[in-house]
């Protein structure tokens, strides 16, 4: 994967924009205290996805809020220029995909969200796509930098102590609902099982029982 672009007017811009977005962080309102401030497991109520944004792949704009409403998502942070975390949380995704042959049928999409705007270009995404062999139903996308403390707001909880950002998986339902929230680097198995029960149950987790719960 290569790495985030050395430019130091970027850098000062990046460093910058972190500090005001921290800022906003701060002082801004939860859409649902109860249910973002949960560190992990079933979201109750669950969160809407906003209408946020975003840049994918291959540089066209959307909602992200219309990009997972229909299908089982499974969306997790990163940036392209990161050497640490992140590319483990490229494996597990790219081990969710060998999982689940039958993705397509059961309407299953994976989302790497990037958090480093002006670094996670277009280009970039797409190398990072590559990186991991990510095929049909996995793409990339990008938020503009004013709507960063948003989506760390909703998917940023569980922060680890080697990068600024959770390495959590969110599960999103059809509904366009967030529903579920994984530990920190969950196994691809255990993400993989959840995707299958909530693209089967698109609009609650009621029926997940004792036993599957117990696996995540």
């Amino acid at each position: 994967m290569p790495q985030a672009i050395a430019d130091p007017g970027r850098r000062r811009l990046c460093a910058s924009a972190a500090g005001a977005m921290l800022a906003a962080l701060a002082g801004a309102r939860m859409p649902d205290a109860q249910a973002v401030n949960a560190d992990h497991g079933r979201l109750i109520p669950p969160v809407p996805i906003p209408d946020i944004r975003v840049r994918d792949a291959d540089g066209k704009y959307s909602s992200l809020a219309a990009m997972v409403r229909g299908r089982a998502t499974a969306l997790h942070l990163m940036f392209t220029g990161c050497s640490t975390v992140c590319p483990i949380q490229g494996a597990i995704f790219e081990r969710v995909q060998s999982l689940l042959p039958d993705q397509r049928e059961r309407r299953i999409q994976l989302l790497s969200l990037g958090i480093e705007p002006l670094e996670d270009t277009p280009a970039a995404m797409r190398a990072w796509l590559r990186r991991f062999d990510a095929h049909a139903g996995w793409t990339a996308v990008a938020p503009d930098i004013d709507d960063l403390p948003r989506v760390l707001q909703i998917f940023g909880r569980g922060q680890n102590s080697v990068e600024n950002h959770a390495t959590q998986v969110n599960i999103i339902n059809p509904s366009g609902e967030l529903v579920w929230r994984t530990p920190q680097l969950p196994s691809a198995e255990s993400v993989a099982d959840i995707l299958r029960q909530v693209s089967a149950a698109p609009r609650s987790l009621s029926d997940l029982g004792t036993q599957q719960m117990d696996l995540i």
